[in-house]
């Protein structure tokens, strides 16, 4: 995944975020748009995390310090 597919997975995510804080969601569907919406936003960032690590590390896979 490439750092605008991340991005995109964080918009998604906060959309679905959103839409139930704003109560536009009925209640069953509610419970999965946290879910997946919280799940996007931390897999989208831990993408943009990853590709702004230094090369050497990402292959290493040690955190620097």
């Amino acid at each position: 995944m490439n750092k605008w597919a991340a991005c995109g997975a964080i918009a998604v995510g906060a959309v679905l975020l959103g839409l139930y804080l704003a109560e536009a969601v009925a209640y069953p569907y509610s419970i999965f748009a946290v879910i997946a919406g919280t799940g996007l936003i931390v897999d989208g960032g831990r993408r943009i995390y990853q590709h702004l690590r230094p090369q050497e590390v990402r292959e290493s896979g040690d955190l620097p310090g």
